[in-house]
């Protein structure tokens, strides 16, 4: 699987855990009576809601690249196109 479509499932993942935690955090908030989250709590929500985006968006992609590891090309061939890794 080529890299550019492991990052486009593992973006697509973080951003729909996003979408889920911020309708979860919502519901909890309109739940509750509290119909702002602001302060303290607010910041707790967007920091929260950033690391559940990168940690989600990480898991995917190291399960992607475990799963579906990148083939090695030859030394040769890879002299040939140019590439010095």
């Amino acid at each position: 699987m080529p890299r550019y479509l492991r990052w486009i499932a593992a973006a697509t993942a973080g951003i729909t855990i996003q979408f889920a935690f911020f309708i979860a955090v919502g519901a909890v908030a309109v739940g509750t009576g509290n119909k702002s989250l602001s302060g303290f709590i607010g910041a707790l929500v967007t920091f929260a809601s950033s690391m559940v985006t990168i940690v989600a968006a990480l898991g995917v992609n190291d399960w992607l690249a475990s799963r579906y590891p990148l083939e090695r090309r030859p030394a040769a061939e890879r002299l040939d196109a140019g590439d010095r890794s």
